[in-house]
């Protein structure tokens, strides 16, 4: 059926005053289009009795053009019949002209009659919308005839009586197409609604039906459970506002064990009072795995009853949205339900209430703020919660140590267990839309993660809660996103998310110190140093040996290897001797000594004792310096390597002894250099020594270990200069020593520029051919961690323990990250700290006293 704006055929007719543009219902038959409309004028408009008589002229008019034209003529004939005016009913959606509109048009029974009869051969319409009319039992039942062929019929909001009968003989029709039937508000009689549902119990077109607001009690429970039963099809049923008690919800959910429901409303009956349902409730929400949407709002549900029934529903995992506002507890943002001693409903509360609309995403603002202290009643798919994956990747995010912990707004920034780092720390969470706030705490640290989104947060966040404990937040930004209400549910009630409600959180369970391993070096952190053994300071020494000239000064074979073994027992003091000197070069990356270095070694340590002349001794130098290939830049052409420091004493040893027939041989020489001058001295240098003695032990280790997260991120800013691509990050020197001016070390007294050399080569793990390998320019973090406890030790002078050194100078680091990490508040070895300041003070009074005596 079309219509036009103005048709040639009604030109001639009398102006009628209506709306502008008024257009008449017409029925088609046999195929042919007719248009049927009148142009209305607003000018002059005429007085009522001219009104009343030029429209029944129309009518008549209109009537011998329906007879004309063999036109259905039973709306007009009905206006007629009934003296009512024509009028525009906007009846036809022009979007969708298979759905007929007409909701809170208030018409009674004669305009519904005259519609029933206008539409009997309308086959095309599809959804009936007749909500908030005046039709009662006298045209209920001619409107519903005229529905045939229906799919969405929503009578809602009228007083049909009796014409829902009509509605239960089309339903046990085979013909039944309706798929929603909406008959909420229509007080119907107790004996109709088991009509009806006796009928919708064998009818498999239905899948959601609405009977609230009709004063059902306990009288209609055995049809319900036999619908419940027999009836397979159905998936959404709302039995809103009745008077169904604690017999029917026992009777109810019995009968739901099996159902195939998707969708349950059953708000605002009495369900608390009577019978004590919880163990009915229990088994359903055990057994039925359809159920997705629930509602038990406003029921006068007790304690008792809320404390049993949120026990049970703890092992369901496919209810995803569960309504409980107006009883005995709340619905967490888990999807929980807490019970609370007494449940204080608000008088607005019954019209504030959002009712379920099957699983639809119901576009509502929940008042929210930067923190969240304790969101209720929450549900996910009436309010659009979006599932969120909360990650950090240690290449991108920052490192990650044990424990890690999630802080949400919503959850009150309540401290959420990531898992172990192995696992990779990923989360995935349900969110309220709107604006999210997180952080995390990384090892005891509070950071962000720095590949996320993150602004300035002026705004304090005190007694946060972690792990048992109130703290207060330090960071000066914070980690956020903004989250887009969504659809959780599909058209045919698949759940699109992966996370399942009601799932408890993952447990962190500290390490007690009763139970602690005992501490060893392979459990620490410095557990990859590798340490100078026998083996690899014979490698080391082979290396160098055959990179020498030294085979070619010896002639005598005996001599040889007598000279082999006593180098090789004393090589790990030549080798230390050799970090030092080359430490008080200050050149970048160039790991050599040189003349200036060596001869104050070798003159004012007394070796020579004027029997050979400084002159001599410099040619020695460029003797055993020169033939080295060239154009290698390990090897500067006026330095010093490793292999030619040793060879270099060899040489001296001759001159000194063989020479001068102090000695026979050079294995006697070496012995009488090495035990008058060189012993001594040599061994002032010993690596080694500060390792065993200061670095390699539990406090040290605990230190490092519970600030790793800011040294890894140290050592990760730190390391890219120098580094290729596809290579493993390293540190160098150069960017060691930025570190250090960075931080402000520079603007310490006791800092010199020395510091991170010394630092540097002392921490490099020993390599056998530092000639042909650029390992000894790559610092890895193990390497680096000693280097930094080497400098904590150097610029404090202080008599504590290293420990707390680097602690000191940990805290110092933090101004690289004060975006990232809140610096700590109270030192992780607080106590010893306690006590060192109490002897302090201590120390202050007995110096006053005796200065006063």
């Amino acid at each position: 059926m079309k219509f036009r704006q103005k048709a040639q055929c009604t030109q001639s007719l009398p102006k009628i005053p209506a709306q502008k543009y008024c257009h008449y219902l017409t029925q088609k038959e046999d195929e042919e289009e007719l248009d049927f409309s009148y142009e209305i004028s607003p000018v002059n408009l005429p007085t009522t009795k001219s009104d009343f008589y030029k429209l029944q002229k129309t009518t008549e008019r209109m009537q011998e053009q329906n007879k004309i034209f063999n036109r259905n003529d039973n709306m007009m004939t009905t206006l007629s019949s009934s003296q009512l005016q024509p009028g525009s009913f906007g009846l036809f959606n022009r979007q969708k002209n298979d759905a007929l509109h007409l909701n809170h048009m208030k018409y009674g029974d004669k305009y519904m009659i005259m519609l029933a009869r206008g539409l009997q051969k309308q086959n095309n319409i599809k959804e009936y919308n007749l909500n908030d009319n005046r039709m009662t039992q006298l045209s209920s039942s001619e409107v519903i005839k005229s529905t045939r062929g229906a799919i969405s019929l929503s009578l809602s909001k009228n007083k049909i009586g009796t014409g829902c009968l009509e509605i239960g003989n089309s339903l046990v029709s085979r013909d039944c197409k309706i798929q929603l039937l909406n008959l909420e508000d229509n007080k119907l009689q107790e004996s109709h609604v088991i009509e009806i549902l006796d009928r919708i119990a064998y009818n498999r077109s239905l899948k959601s039906v609405n009977l609230s607001k009709n004063n059902i009690s306990n009288n209609c429970v055995n049809a319900l459970s036999n619908m419940l039963i027999t009836n397979e099809d159905i998936a959404e049923l709302y039995l809103h506002f009745n008077k169904l008690n604690g017999f029917a919800a026992v009777s109810i959910f019995n009968n739901m064990q099996k159902s195939n429901l998707k969708v349950l409303d059953l708000s605002q009956n009495s369900l608390g009072i009577g019978y004590d349902w919880s163990q009915s409730f229990n088994k359903m929400v055990q057994l039925n795995k359809e159920l997705i949407h629930f509602d038990l709002s406003f029921n006068k549900i007790d304690y008792k009853i809320t404390s049993q029934i949120a026990e049970g529903l703890k092992k369901n995992k496919s209810i995803l949205g569960f309504h409980y506002t107006g009883n005995c507890g709340y619905v967490d943002p888990k999807g929980f339900l807490v019970p609370i001693e007494k449940g204080i409903v608000e008088q607005t509360q019954h019209q504030i209430a959002q009712r379920i609309q099957g699983c639809q995403y119901i576009k509502q603002k929940r008042l929210r703020s930067y923190r969240d202290s304790n969101i209720k009643d929450c549900c996910w798919i009436c309010e659009g919660w979006r599932q969120v994956e909360f990650s950090w990747n240690p290449q991108a995010s920052g490192p990650a140590n044990d424990p890690m912990f999630l802080h949400l707004s919503y959850l009150n920034y309540d401290d959420l267990y990531m898992g172990k780092v192995e696992s990779g720390l990923r989360v995935q969470r349900m969110v309220p839309p709107g604006m999210c706030y997180y952080f995390f705490t990384n090892d005891n640290m509070q950071c962000v993660a720095k590949d996320q989104l993150h602004k300035r947060w002026p705004l304090p966040l005190n007694k946060v809660k972690f792990q048992d404990k109130e703290i207060d937040v330090k960071l000066h930004q914070l980690n956020y996103m903004n989250v887009a209400g969504t659809q959780i549910i599909d058209k045919y009630y698949m759940p699109i998310i992966n996370v399942q409600p009601r799932q408890e959180d993952l447990l962190y369970i500290p390490e007690r110190v009763d139970n602690r391993v005992l501490w060893t070096f392979p459990i620490s952190l410095f557990k990859d140093w590798k340490k100078d053994n026998e083996e690899l300071i014979e490698k080391c020494f082979i290396s160098d040996w055959n990179q020498s000239r030294i085979t070619k000064l010896i002639k005598d074979e005996n001599d040889k290897n007598a000279c082999y073994s006593f180098l090789l027992a004393n090589y790990q003091q030549i080798k230390d001797t050799y970090k030092q000197k080359i430490s008080e070069i200050q050149t970048l990356c160039l790991f050599v000594t040189s003349w200036r270095h060596l001869g104050h070694l070798i003159i004012n340590k007394s070796i020579i004792k004027g029997t050979i002349k400084q002159q001599d001794m410099e040619l020695k130098y460029l003797a055993t310096i020169s033939g080295t290939e060239k154009g290698n830049y390990r090897k500067p052409e006026r330095g010093m390597v490793r292999f030619q420091f040793l060879e270099m004493f060899v040489r001296i040893a001759e001159d000194k002894y063989i020479k001068n027939g102090v000695a026979k041989s050079f294995e006697e020489a070496l012995k009488w250099m090495w035990n008058d001058q060189l012993k001594d001295e040599f061994n002032k240098y010993n690596t080694q020594v500060f390792r065993d003695t200061r670095f390699w032990n539990e406090q040290c280790d605990l230190c490092m270990k519970h600030y790793k997260t800011i040294l890894d991120s140290i050592y990760i800013r730190y390391s890219v200069k120098k580094v290729k691509p596809g290579q493993k990050p390293f540190m160098s020197l150069q960017e060691l020593q930025e570190m250090c001016a960075h931080i402000g070390l520079n603007q310490i007294e006791t800092f010199g520029p020395n510091i991170p050399l010394f630092a540097f080569n002392k921490a490099m793990m020993s390599q056998i051919d530092e000639l042909n390998s650029d390992r000894i320019f790559q610092m890895s973090f193990v390497e680096f961690l000693e280097a930094f406890a080497r400098i904590a030790e150097d610029i404090d002078i202080r008599q504590i323990g290293l420990h707390l050194k680097i602690e000191q100078l940990i805290w110092k680091c933090y101004i690289l990250f004060s975006d990232l990490y809140a610096l700590p508040t109270q030192s992780y070895f607080q106590e010893e700290w306690d006590q060192i300041n109490k002897q302090q003070n201590k120390q202050i009074v007995d110096d006053d006293i005796d200065d006063f005596n």
